[in-house]
């Protein structure tokens, strides 16, 4: 494994293990709502950087970062707000609950860090070893999810669905 799969592991457990304090102390929503927060800001981040990129001429990478935390940063304002307004909790089961949030949390960040960090090395650099780190590649890439999809749909729409 290669540093960028321990940094991505890290950040999945720091999020995880956060959120499940969080959660414990002030109910599964507000976990919720900053998971589906962080994963529209990870999106959205994606498709504007690299046209903003281009139009004022900053690396690709920087543009990706300075944008999560932007689009982030309004994300958790909004789900502070929606979490006060909805105050959903399973009272006993707000931690157990807020596992999942937390690893949707940290992937979406993860997913993020990597991109950019593919975005700044080029296609010479972690780009091609990535596809032989395991959990970067499973991040970065959603090999697993879209497998996944694929074996769903094959089973839906049978085997010449195209």
């Amino acid at each position: 494994m290669q540093w960028y799969d321990w940094t991505a592991l890290l950040i999945i457990a720091a999020s995880t293990i956060i959120q499940i304090v969080r959660g414990s102390k002030a109910g599964f929503g507000l976990p919720l709502f900053e998971a589906a927060g962080a994963v529209v800001a990870a999106v959205a981040a994606t498709a504007f950087s690299r046209g903003l990129a281009g139009v004022i001429r900053v690396h690709q990478g920087v543009i990706l970062l300075v944008l999560f935390v932007v689009f982030a940063g309004i994300a958790l304002i909004v789900a502070r707000w929606l979490f006060a307004l909805t105050g959903w909790s399973f009272q006993s089961s707000d931690g157990a609950c807020s596992i999942l949030f937390g690893l949707v949390l940290g992937w979406a960040i993860a997913h993020v860090f990597l991109g950019s960090v593919v975005a700044s090395q080029g296609a010479n650099g972690v780009a091609t070893q990535m596809a032989h780190a395991p959990v970067a590649r499973e991040v970065y890439q959603f090999r697993t999810w879209n497998a996944l999809m694929r074996l769903l749909t094959t089973a839906k729409h049978g085997p010449d669905f195209q």
